[in-house]
C-alpha cells in the first residue's frame, strides 16, 4: 500500500484548504450553527470550485475521481468545517446509487443540479419501527396505471425538508423475505402528500433532520431506481463507501480538535508556565495523536482496498466502529485540555463535541458494526 498523494491530489487539497480558509471562516460556521441554518453559501462555494462534481460522470458535469481522492476531500472538509464533511459524505451514497442504478432520465434530471450546488438527495429509509432493523420498514408503493402511490412515514431523514428529492425505500409486504421486497424510488419533495417536520437534535444544527409523512404521494412509475424489489442490494452496494466517507470527516474533525488543543496547551499559562509543559497534558496530547494516526491509517487502508476492488465487508465495519469511538475520545480530550473555554459556546470544540457523538449512531450504530464484523471474522478464522 502506497499512501503517497499524487501531484494532482496535493494540488486539489491545497487549493481546497485555501478556499475553505477564504470562504468558510470558523466565525461563519459558528453563526450558522447558532442560527441552525444549512451552510448554503459554503456549499455553493464547493460547487463553484468543482468539489461536488467529483465522482460524477463527465456527461453530467462531473469529474472522475477515485475513492482515495474523495476520502481526502472528506477529511479536509471535516478538519476545517465538519458539517460540510458530513453533508458531502451523506451525498456520496445517494449519488452513487443514482449513477449506478437510475435511468438516464433520472440521472439527467438530478445529477446536474447536485454538481451545481443543490443539497444532496436525502435517504429515506429509517422508520419509527425500523432503525437498525432497516428491512422492517412499512412504507408502501401501490401501482395505479402508469403511476405509483406511496404511503408511510420516515424518521431521521437528514436534509429531506430542504432538498429537491428523497431516495425513498419502500417494501412489498406480500413478499415473505423482507430483503427481497424492498424497492428504491426517486420522490420529489414537492409532491402533494409529502410533509416534513424538522426534528430538534443535540448536535448537527446546520444539518437538519426530519420526520417525513407520506400520504397518497403519487409519482410516475419511471421514478423507480434500478429494479423492482432489488432496492436492498442496491442500497448495500454503497453503504460501505458512505461509512468510509463519514469516517474520513470524523478523522478531520478530530484533527481540528487536536490542532486547537495543542495550540492552547502551548499558549495557556498556569502557575507561571504553559500547561503543555505539564506531563498530564502531554499525555493527553500524545494519546490524541496516536488515535489520529491510527484512524488515518485505517481510513486510507479501506480507501486503498476499495480502489483496488478488494472486499471490505468486515474491514469497513471495524473502521467505522473504531473511528466513531476514537474521534469522540480525541475531541473529548481536546475539551479537557481547553478546560472551561472548551465548554463555552464560543469555541468550536463544543460544536465538534456535540456533532461527533452522532457518529456512533448514524450510518450504522456501534452495535451493528460489531454484528457485521464479528461473524465475518469468525468465518475467516474457520478457513
Amino acid at each position: 500500500m502506497d499512501f503517497r498523494l499524487t501531484e494532482e491530489q496535493e494540488l486539489l487539497i491545497q487549493s481546497l484548504e485555501e478556499l475553505l480558509q477564504r470562504e468558510v471562516p470558523d466565525s461563519l460556521m459558528a453563526e450558522l450553527d447558532e442560527a441552525k441554518e444549512f451552510p448554503y453559501k459554503p456549499w455553493q462555494a464547493l460547487a463553484d470550485f468543482g468539489i461536488l462534481g467529483l465522482g460524477v460522470p463527465e456527461e453530467f458535469g462531473g469529474t472522475p475521481a477515485d475513492i482515495q481522492t474523495m476520502t481526502l476531500v472528506c477529511e479536509t472538509l471535516g478538519r476545517h468545517a465538519f458539517p460540510l464533511g458530513i453533508i458531502y459524505a451523506l451525498g456520496m451514497i445517494t449519488i452513487r446509487d443514482i449513477v449506478q442504478f437510475a435511468s438516464d432520465e433520472i440521472k439527467q434530471r438530478v445529477l446536474g443540479g447536485l454538481v451545481s450546488g443543490d443539497p444532496p438527495v436525502a435517504l429515506g429509509i429509517t422508520e419509527p419501527q425500523a432503525g437498525s432493523d432497516a428491512a422492517a420498514l412499512k412504507t408502501s408503493a401501490a401501482f395505479q396505471g402508469d403511476d405509483v402511490v406511496f404511503n408511510g412515514q420516515k424518521m431521521y431523514c437528514t436534509l429531506a425538508g430542504m432538498t429537491r428529492y428523497i431516495m425513498l425505500m419502500t417494501r412489498d409486504q406480500q413478499i415473505e423475505d423482507p430483503y427481497q421486497g424492498i424497492s428504491m424510488w426517486l420522490l420529489p419533495t414537492d409532491t402533494p402528500g409529502v410533509r416534513c417536520n424538522k426534528m430538534a437534535k443535540v448536535g448537527w444544527w446546520t444539518i437538519p433532520s426530519y420526520e417525513v409523512y407520506i400520504e397518497n404521494a403519487c409519482v410516475p412509475k419511471s421514478n423507480l431506481i434500478g429494479q423492482m424489489n432489488n432496492g436492498w442490494p442496491q442500497l448495500m452496494a454503497n453503504f460501505e463507501i458512505e461509512r468510509l466517507a463519514l469516517c474520513a470527516a470524523s478523522l478531520g474533525a478530530a484533527e481540528g480538535a487536536y490542532d486547537d488543543a495543542a495550540a492552547y496547551a502551548n499558549q495557556r499559562q498556569q502557575f507561571g508556565r504553559s500547561i503543555g509543559s505539564y506531563q498530564a497534558v502531554q499525555h493527553l496530547i500524545t494519546d490524541m495523536a496516536v488515535k489520529i494516526e491510527n484512524m488515518k491509517n485505517y481510513v486510507y487502508k479501506i480507501a486503498w482496498m476499495m480502489d483496488n476492488d478488494l472486499p471490505v465487508r468486515h474491514e469497513h465495519a471495524m473502521c467505522k466502529l473504531y473511528v466513531a469511538q476514537a474521534s469522540f475520545e480525541v475531541i473529548d480530550a481536546a475539551m479537557q485540555v481547553l478546560g472551561g473555554l472548551g465548554y463555552t459556546m464560543e469555541h468550536r470544540v463544543q460544536r465538534l463535541w456535540r456533532d461527533i457523538r452522532l457518529m456512533r449512531i448514524g450510518g450504522g450504530t456501534d452495535e451493528i458494526m460489531y454484528n457485521i464484523a464479528g461473524p465475518q471474522l469468525l468465518k475467516k478464522a474457520r478457513k
